[in-house]
Protein backbone atom coordinates (compact mmCIF):
# COMPACT_ATOMS: atom_id res chain seq x y z
CA UNK A 1 0.00 0.00 0.00
CA UNK A 2 1.52 3.04 -1.25
CA UNK A 3 1.42 6.32 1.62
CA UNK A 4 -0.04 9.56 0.19
CA UNK A 5 2.14 12.61 1.26
CA UNK A 6 0.75 16.15 2.33
CA UNK A 7 3.09 18.92 2.84
CA UNK A 8 1.57 22.14 4.67
CA UNK A 9 5.20 24.04 5.44
CA UNK A 10 4.50 27.06 5.26
CA UNK A 11 0.67 27.06 6.37
CA UNK A 12 -0.38 28.28 9.71
CA UNK A 13 -3.54 27.36 11.82
CA UNK A 14 -6.02 26.22 10.82
CA UNK A 15 -5.07 25.37 7.32
CA UNK A 16 -2.56 22.40 8.64
CA UNK A 17 -6.00 20.72 9.98
CA UNK A 18 -7.86 21.60 6.89
CA UNK A 19 -5.78 20.51 4.25
CA UNK A 20 -5.13 16.99 6.68
CA UNK A 21 -9.16 16.43 7.45
CA UNK A 22 -10.03 16.79 3.00
CA UNK A 23 -7.26 14.55 2.28
CA UNK A 24 -8.17 11.85 4.57
CA UNK A 25 -11.34 12.40 3.46
CA UNK A 26 -10.33 11.36 -0.27
CA UNK A 27 -8.56 8.51 1.06
CA UNK A 28 -9.68 4.58 2.29
CA UNK A 29 -9.68 3.12 5.47
CA UNK A 30 -6.30 1.59 6.52
CA UNK A 31 -4.12 4.15 4.15
CA UNK A 32 -1.42 5.86 5.29
CA UNK A 33 -0.99 9.59 5.13
CA UNK A 34 2.39 11.28 5.84
CA UNK A 35 1.74 15.10 6.68
CA UNK A 36 4.99 17.16 6.97
CA UNK A 37 4.89 20.60 8.45
CA UNK A 38 6.07 23.17 10.37
CA UNK A 39 5.63 24.83 13.75
CA UNK A 40 5.15 23.51 17.44
CA UNK A 41 0.98 24.68 17.27
CA UNK A 42 0.52 23.15 13.93
CA UNK A 43 2.35 19.90 15.13
CA UNK A 44 -0.10 19.71 18.06
CA UNK A 45 -3.35 20.43 16.31
CA UNK A 46 -2.91 18.05 13.68
CA UNK A 47 -2.10 15.46 16.29
CA UNK A 48 -5.27 16.33 18.50
CA UNK A 49 -7.64 16.43 15.33
CA UNK A 50 -6.79 13.00 14.21
CA UNK A 51 -7.42 11.59 16.89
CA UNK A 52 -10.58 13.39 18.09
CA UNK A 53 -12.03 11.99 14.57
CA UNK A 54 -10.87 8.51 14.66
CA UNK A 55 -7.84 8.09 13.01
CA UNK A 56 -4.30 7.08 14.13
CA UNK A 57 -1.10 8.64 14.85
CA UNK A 58 1.27 5.94 14.14
CA UNK A 59 3.89 7.78 13.90
CA UNK A 60 5.40 11.61 15.14
CA UNK A 61 8.71 13.34 15.20
CA UNK A 62 10.29 16.67 15.09
CA UNK A 63 13.35 17.48 13.31
CA UNK A 64 14.98 21.39 13.12
CA UNK A 65 11.61 22.90 13.40
CA UNK A 66 9.85 20.51 10.62
CA UNK A 67 7.41 17.65 11.69
CA UNK A 68 6.58 14.74 10.47
CA UNK A 69 3.35 12.91 11.16
CA UNK A 70 2.16 9.50 9.92
CA UNK A 71 -1.65 8.99 10.05
CA UNK A 72 -3.44 5.90 9.52
CA UNK A 73 -7.26 6.56 8.74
Amino acid sequence: MSIEKLDVRGKMCPLPVAFTKRKLEAMASGQLLEVVGEGELEFDNVQRWVKQNGHEVVEASKSGGEFKLLVRK
